[in-house]
């Protein structure tokens, strides 16, 4: 999550559909959210669907 936030802003965690399923500590539904943010010029970047898979595959091994 420090690494979503760090990359994208506090700001946008704020307004995200992300944030609710943080709040009620849904990490499941949590790593099915990161996934959703890939997108960077209107385009899916490969190198932001390896670092959002790694980032559900940490989160959801550490909970």
């Amino acid at each position: 999550m420090v690494d979503f936030t760090f990359s994208l802003g506090a700001g946008r965690l704020q307004t995200s559909t992300l944030r609710p399923r943080v709040n009620q500590r849904d990490w499941i539904a949590v790593g099915r959210e990161l996934q959703r943010w890939v997108y960077g010029g209107g385009k899916v970047l490969p190198g932001l669907v390896a670092r959002r898979q790694v980032e559900a595959w940490v989160l959801l091994r550490s909970t």
